[in-house]
């Protein structure tokens, strides 16, 4: 059985090859880069998803991408919780989010999806929207004019580098906040701006 002072830390985004290296993938990709950096394996489970657990900081954590669409990542989180009966407080969703540009990260800890399916499904599914979540702006100068489209086409060789230094920047974000605190990693990364 899980501890239920365990982290649970969720990256969104959609499954197969067509949606590898797309906007709407950033946050699996963070979860991804977690899972390297711990040295652990994120590995297929019965519940929907993707999933590894291992410690940081000596804190026991757990790594998940949803194995549904997005519009379905409540699924595998909701069941996840529920089985192990986790906190809330212990849980961090890590998406996409368009409202903010590209070198921007925000944590927070209570709200609405902001329309992101995604994020509306795990609301939905956990009844609740009291749950910490980490938004990693993707909103390029670039734009395409229909939003579900920009979010779903691949990162181009134009902004793959900066891609990749803010995956390493929103891991480091998870990481203080497990070491530190959620307050603290707030106050750290809320105004930063990754590229200056």
């Amino acid at each position: 059985m899980v501890k239920q002072d365990a982290h649970l830390i969720v990256g969104l985004g959609n499954p197969g090859e067509r949606y590898v290296n797309t906007w709407h993938n950033i946050g699996a990709e963070v979860v991804d880069k977690l899972a390297l950096r711990w040295q652990i394996k994120l590995k297929p489970d019965k519940n929907k998803c993707i999933l590894a657990d291992g410690f940081y900081n000596d804190e026991k954590c757990y790594l998940l991408i949803p194995t549904t669409y997005m519009n379905r990542s409540g699924e595998a989180v909701s069941s996840f919780i529920r089985y192990h009966n986790l906190q809330p407080v212990n849980l961090i969703v890590i998406y996409d989010d368009h409202d903010l540009p590209l070198g921007k990260i925000r944590l927070r800890d209570i709200g609405t999806s902001g329309g992101h399916r995604g994020i509306e499904d795990v609301i939905t599914r956990l009844n609740s929207d009291n749950f910490r979540r980490l938004k990693i702006g993707v909103r390029v100068q670039a734009e395409k004019r229909d939003l579900s489209h920009q979010i779903l086409t691949k990162i181009s060789s134009l902004y793959r580098t900066d891609v990749d230094i803010v995956i390493e920047t929103a891991a480091d974000a998870v990481e203080m906040t497990i070491a530190d605190g959620f307050m603290p990693a707030m106050n750290r990364y809320n105004g930063l701006d990754i590229f200056t």
